[in-house]
């Protein structure tokens, strides 16, 4: 593999002191490296305090309470001090450790007084399972451990385990202090996936890691235990049932409640003449774990077809009362609706017969579980959790499904618990996940739920992830940490969960593409994702190496496609590269071999989709063209209002620069900018997005609708009117869904017959604003289900309808559309691309159209306000014209110049002015003044001429007239400013100054004629009369040459253009032209087409300067110079 490029960045960076100063560190390096002055606790405990001091254990200890503590809490203990090579003396002996362990209520020598004088609470006072620990390292050291019970006490030895650390063959830990206790009562696993069960062997590692991790409850479901599920009511075989021994007694050492469950809705008889034999055969199995020890049992009715609510409760009931109560030592009872999760339950609007049925009958001792919003959602808030309880009351618990992977296989879930909100801890007390087939590879997630479920209020998803990671892959964390972190995210077609896959790797990346793009220095993100994509390669060889065969052969594919997205990785870095250096010969070769290797990639194993994958896609794909998109915060806005800009353009974009007509703003080039409008009416805006290969340009035309009737309270205006569709599937899923309110109920259109249409009718006019649409996500279903591609159009009559938003590649669950403020009735949705797959419905749960609920007049369309500073020195040169100075004109002169002045006056405080106006209501009094005779003054008159033109802006003036008239302007003050000049030389000076002003030319817009030429030139000459042709020929030379020439008029340039396109318009067909060549051609240019000119453009008014030279105020202020 040719890394030239990537190394070649790399070096430049190792010259670079601060090469990766604030780059996020993203290797297995951000793991905290665990040792006796940073232990890693999962669960993170309630309340611990560390000292700086260490206690090395001798290598012996004297454990005090070992005869009356909990037993197995003594065994876990002796058992780790036994691995660590330290024995228990068999009598007290001084200068050993002294472990001090037992239960609160236990009667052990120093325990108190100890506990006591190292300041820890009773650990009475705890929570049931609640410990204290304290780590003490005078007088060779001592180590407490009471706990609040057994459980408690078992516990603390755990952390203990943790906090110990092997330091070249010493025991050592720091000194500690902790108080302990769980949030959650039930914690734990329910092997209740569909797919290959767990081993026998599996099950046991699994309780014994429980007890480790504070996980207290294992329930027994698998879906393909046939004696779980299909076979119900057969007794477990006698080996099946050595082995049930077996799993119940570990469970018992380990603190863990194994939960016996059934699933016998598949076929049980609720009613009729089996409904009794099928009662006493669930009994029956349930009385044979019972006389092995279990006591806990668990009823399901999940995934089945029977929806008997009432009769499910019953046969529930009378099982909790003659069995579950009757034994008096089992704990309650727990059960699984067949409407298990909340969308299931309920209509939107009231509960479905079969959980109104369900709830109301069911026994209120009796715990029930469900799984969020749906059978897979990403995540469960606190309305959720309040709506569920509403239903079952506080008797309810969470069944999370992950990392579960039955319906992905393909794919590894090894992420944290993602999405659990943390306040559902003061709404529920039940907590168990649903893991892998892949029994040692779940374990990443249930260590997280651990900690979540344990210490609910500290829960850190990205640290527990990284500490469980490192407490169960010690030496191989590292490698661990690179595979888990790209295989967290799990997406199929209907269900999504978990957290994005190496999130903060695709957030380098994007920053890397960012800045290559705009040609900046890249090379610290260059050499941190080299270092990623390099330990991904690393993690793949060093875990297939290493790993245990047993656990290899549940991820070894999945490693092969980790090594393969990191190889891939590399080559898409450089194509980046190649990109921003325009390489095409490495841009060619790479892209070939990354389109070779994408369909393996894609297929088979799933690893890091949007993420490593997605980078190799963006790559093959970049397009290095600057591309312009934006969103503006409000459409519909009062004057003063203030709107933010976001820019969307695409990451090659290097500059932009905004335009605002009308805005307090009339440009910008930040990224985000914020604008407002201090007058009403309808703005349009553009961005130009650049770069070194070209621009392009987004215009959003009357985007922008200031109006104080936007003061007017916004409201969803769709809200109960009238829907129809192209399609539904059914009534409960019927196009009303989508407007009723409520997020729970949805339109759903199946089928291929694309696009879907959802029409609304607001059932009168009405001032829409804003579209917001609820799709699958928000419902509860899985992200991939969003829509992707959808189009609003809105119309006056339902026939003629007009596009205010056109949504590509969506993946939200929400959208918000601000859209040009439109006066509509009708309302369309069109769903092109229903999902992010290949699912073809459309799952619309709620669409807002908001608005004023009334149709509002519309302010008028801004026009820009035309250029009036000539114009404005014109108006105050004539006002200062009084009626002595026209005494002796002629008196239609005069009149005409008074008629001439007040057009100018009242054009120039017209605000709605046109620029045309302007102009000609300039050219007029211009005229007029001509023929005056003025009267003016020695220099007076000369510094008030130059103090008024002093002001005027170069840019916009043609370069030989702003010359010339920059040549006269600084004669003229020369000449005012010499105490010696003469008054022929005043009167000289102010009339060349007045001359070369009003010879000024604005730079004339030549873009119409461009458009016309690019026309021409693009006619072919064969297909017309050679006599037609000529002409156009001759009109188009002559065009050329006005848009060429820099010091054109605009009347000449207008002249050429309408020249040409008479030509044009006259071109007749040669008659051996085919039949689809046209007689004449039209033009796009209309012939009523301008383009606002600016004052001057095309006048020539000093054709005769008698009115300045003969001013009679001027002649009789003549002087001679002094000498």
């Amino acid at each position: 593999m040719n890394n030239k490029k990537i190394k070649t960045a790399l070096v430049a960076a190792m010259l670079t002191s601060t090469m990766a100063y604030n780059i996020p560190a993203i290797n297995a390096t951000t793991l905290t490296q665990k040792s006796v002055d940073n232990p890693v606790l999962v669960p993170t405990p309630k309340k611990v305090t560390y000292e700086e001091n260490i206690l090395a254990i001798t290598n012996s200890v004297n454990i005090k309470g070992k005869d009356v503590a909990d037993a197995d809490a003594v065994r876990e203990l002796t058992e780790f001090l036994e691995s660590n090579s330290i024995t228990v003396n068999d009598d007290y002996q001084e200068g050993s450790t002294t472990i001090i362990i037992g239960e609160e209520d236990d009667e052990v020598d120093g325990l108190d007084a100890t506990r006591d004088n190292l300041g820890l609470v009773d650990a009475d006072t705890l929570d049931d399972e609640g410990y204290v620990l304290a780590v003490d390292s005078d007088n060779n050291g001592t180590v407490l451990i009471e706990g609040k019970d057994g459980d408690g006490t078992f516990y603390g030895v755990q952390t203990l385990t943790q906090l110990a650390v092997n330091d070249e063959g010493v025991l050592k830990s720091k000194e500690a202090k902790i108080e302990d206790e769980p949030t959650m009562t039930t914690r734990g696993s329910i092997e209740g996936f569909y797919g290959n069960p767990w081993s026998h062997q599996d099950r046991l590692n699994q309780i014994e890691f429980y007890g480790k991790s504070k996980l207290n409850t294992y329930i027994y479901a698998p879906k393909d235990d046939v004696y779980h599920r299909e076979k119900w009511r057969d007794p477990y075989p006698e080996n099946e049932m050595g082995r049930m021994n077996e799993l119940i007694e570990t469970s018992k050492q380990n603190k863990v409640d194994f939960v016996f469950a059934l699933s016998p809705g598949i076929d049980i008889q609720l009613t009729g003449e089996n409904a009794e034999a099928d009662y006493q055969a669930l009994v029956n199995k349930c009385q044979a774990m019972y006389d092995m020890g279990v006591r806990s049992f668990a009823i399901f009715f999940d995934d089945i077809a029977n929806k008997q609510g009432t009769e499910q409760a019953n046969l529930l009931n009378r099982f909790n009362k003659e069995f579950i109560q009757a034994k008096g030592d089992i704990t309650p009872l727990i059960t699984v609706p067949t409407e298990y999760d909340t969308n299931a339950m309920s209509n939107g609007t009231e509960l479905n017969t079969y959980t109104k049925n369900f709830s109301e009958t069911l026994d209120s001792s009796i715990k029930v579980l469900w799984t969020g919003t749906a059978v897979v959602p990403e995540g469960i808030d606190i309305a959720n959790a309040e709506f569920i309880k509403s239903i079952y009351g506080e008797r309810v618990g969470i069944w999370w499904n992950y990392p579960v992977t039955d319906y992905i296989t393909d794919k590894l879930g090894l992420g944290p618990v993602y999405g659990l909100d943390k306040g559902l801890a003061n709404e529920l007390d039940f907590l168990v996940m649903n893991p892998m087939e892949h029994a040692d590879l779940s374990k990443i997630t249930l260590s997280t739920g651990a900690d979540y479920s344990w210490n609910t209020e500290a829960y850190d998803y990205d640290k527990s992830f990284k500490d469980s990671i490192t407490n169960i892959y010690g030496d191989l964390a590292p490698y661990m940490y690179t595979f888990a972190n790209h295989s967290t995210r799990l997406v199929a077609g209907w269900a999504s969960t978990g957290r994005a896959d190496a999130p903060e790797v695709r957030a380098l990346m994007d920053e890397f593409i960012k800045k290559n793009a705009k040609g900046q220095d890249a090379s610290a993100e260059i050499e941190a994702l080299t270092t990623e994509f390099d330990n991904m390669i690393l993690a793949a060889d060093k875990l297939q190496e290493l790993l245990p065969a047993d656990q290899l052969s549940h991820c070894d594919a999945n490693l092969n496609k980790l090594r393969s997205l990191g190889e891939n990785d590399k080559l898409a870095l450089e194509l980046f590269i190649a990109y921003s250096e325009g390489d095409s010969e490495s841009i060619d070769s790479l892209k070939s071999t990354l389109n070779a290797n994408l369909p393996s990639l894609k297929a088979g194993k799933k690893v890091s989709e949007l993420t490593a994958l997605e980078f190799i896609n963006e790559a093959v794909n970049y397009n290095p063209n600057a591309v312009a998109g934006f969103e503006v915060s409000s459409t519909f806005v009062t004057p003063g209002q203030e709107i933010q800009l976001t820019n969307t353009s695409s990451v090659s974009s290097t500059d932009l620069k905004w335009t605002f007509e009308g805005a307090n703003i009339e440009t910008s080039t930040e990224e985000n900018p914020v604008i407002s409008y201090d007058k009403e009416g309808v703005y349009t805006i553009s961005l130009k997005a650049k770069n070194k290969l070209g621009e392009d340009e987004e215009v959003k035309t009357g985007i922008i609708t200031v109006s104080n009737e936007a003061n007017n309270e916004i409201v969803n205006l769709s809200k109960g009117k009238t829907a129809t569709a192209s399609s539904y599937t059914a009534a409960s899923e019927a196009p009303e869904k989508a407007i009723d309110g409520i997020t729970s109920t949805k339109w759903c259109a199946t089928g291929y017959n694309r696009p879907h249409t959802l029409y609304i009718d607001l059932e009168q006019e009405m001032t829409v604003t804003n579209v917001t649409i609820s799709h699958a996500e928000i419902g509860g279903e899985g992200s991939g289900l969003n829509t992707r591609d959808y189009r609003i159009e809105v119309s006056k009559d339902g026939n003629e309808y007009v596009e205010v938003a056109n949504v590509k590649e969506n993946v939200a669950g929400l959208t918000s559309d601000n859209v040009p403020v439109s006066i509509a009735r009708y309302v369309k949705l069109i769903v092109d691309t229903p999902t992010q797959g290949g699912d073809s419905a459309a799952r619309i749960y709620e669409v807002e159209v908001n608005g004023l609920e009334k149709a509002i007049t519309l302010p008028p369309v801004y026009v820009e306000e035309a250029e009036k500073t000539a114009l404005k020195i014109a108006v105050d040169l004539a006002n200062a014209i009084t009626d002595e100075d026209l005494a002796n004109v002629v008196p239609a002169v005069a009149d005409e110049f008074i008629a001439a002045r007040d057009e100018a006056n009242t054009i120039y405080n017209d605000a709605s002015a046109t620029q045309e106006q302007v102009n000609n209501a300039f050219d007029r009094l211009a005229s007029a003044m001509h023929m005056l005779d003025f009267k003016q003054g020695d220099k007076t008159a000369l510094k008030a001429f130059i103090d008024k033109v002093s002001g005027l802006e170069a840019d916009k003036y043609t370069e030989d007239t702003w010359t010339a008239f920059e040549t006269e302007l600084n004669e003229a003050i020369a000449v005012y400013e010499d105490l010696n000049a003469i008054q022929e030389e005043v009167n000289n000076a102010y009339s060349e100054l007045v001359t070369a002003f009003l010879n000024l030319r604005l730079i004339p817009d030549k873009s119409l004629l461009e458009e016309l030429i690019n026309k021409a030139e693009g006619l072919n000459g064969v297909n017309y009369t050679k006599a037609s042709y000529a002409v156009v020929e001759n009109a188009l030379l002559t065009a050329k040459a006005v848009f060429d020439n820099p010091n054109a008029t605009q009347k000449e340039v207008d002249n050429a253009k309408a020249t040409l396109e008479k030509a044009i318009a006259g071109l007749q067909a040669n008659p051996s032209t085919p039949s689809n060549v046209e007689n004449t051609v039209s033009t796009p240019v209309n012939n009523g087409d301008t383009t606002s000119v600016k004052t001057g453009d095309d006048i020539n008014m000093l054709g005769t300067l008698g009115l300045i030279s003969s001013l009679s105020v001027i002649t009789f202020l003549k002087k001679k110079r002094k000498k």
